[in-house]
């Protein structure tokens, strides 16, 4: 089956953020789904929830797919995350060990971060008409002067240099092949492999919600999205994103 995403990249040399430019495109005219929108400078690039990402110039990658996952309902939205996050393992996971996904949408290496994602639904009639899935992924990057508390690259981890456009290669196939698990309907095989991969899973660690800080571990995530964490008693707590703070143990 021919690959979807990226059929079609558009380079920027220099632009505020990839995923406003692909919105501007998408309002503007029809793209063929999958396009991807790559910077290799950006002057605002956006994280969740109006955090900025910090990214030196073509060191790293950053782009935008613009998707129409007509077929997924907006409660299942969260699947595009288990998607991209699954894609982007796959292509990274032979370069650089102790790789996990935090929850929601992050890139950890050990307690670092590798890689963040920012996806922008529009919504039409109860079901997702575009998907814009902005990545950020850190490569060769070797200094990071923004108060972000734990970047990490592919570079400062193994001392190799890395070729970006192999990587982007690389990942936009791994999306690919999840993206097409899900047209499909694997979503059971999807879950199974986001769950197992998860950071902290498991394992007893901290956890601040609504000022409480508790002890808990990691069980799974919800239908709707929401990160699942047993407490000690056995009690279950479901967590929007936002509502839970990830804290090293010992705080």
């Amino acid at each position: 089956m021919k690959q979807i995403i990226g059929n079609s990249i558009v380079r920027l040399k220099l632009i505020d953020s990839t995923n406003n430019y692909a919105n501007s495109q998408i309002r503007e005219k029809e793209l063929v789904e999958g396009t991807v929108f790559l910077a290799y400078e950006q002057t605002s690039g956006r994280g969740q929830l109006k955090n900025s990402w910090e990214s030196s110039p073509g060191e790293n990658l950053l782009f935008s797919i613009v998707l129409y996952p007509g077929f997924l309902e907006i409660r299942r939205q969260f699947m595009l995350s288990k998607v991209v996050t699954l894609g982007i393992y796959k292509a990274i996971h032979k370069y650089v060990d102790n790789l996990r996904i935090k929850w929601p949408n992050d890139i950890y290496s050990g307690n670092q971060k590798l890689g963040g994602i920012l996806i922008e639904n529009s919504i039409m009639s109860g079901l997702l008409k575009s998907s814009v899935v902005g990545i950020g992924l850190n490569v060769n990057q070797t200094v990071f002067l923004s108060n972000a508390p734990n970047p990490v690259s592919m570079r400062t981890l193994t001392n190799q240099h890395y070729d970006c456009e192999k990587i982007l290669t690389e990942v936009l196939s791994g999306i690919d092949d999840y993206y097409t698990l899900l047209r499909n309907g694997e979503e059971g095989k999807i879950d199974l492999e986001f769950i197992s991969l998860l950071y902290r899973l498991n394992k007893r660690h901290s956890f601040r919600a609504e000022k409480e800080v508790f002890e808990g571990e990691i069980i799974g995530v919800n239908e709707i999205g929401q990160l699942m964490i047993r407490k000690a008693d056995g009690e279950i707590l479901q967590f929007h994103f936002k509502e839970i703070e990830f804290l090293q143990d010992g705080h």
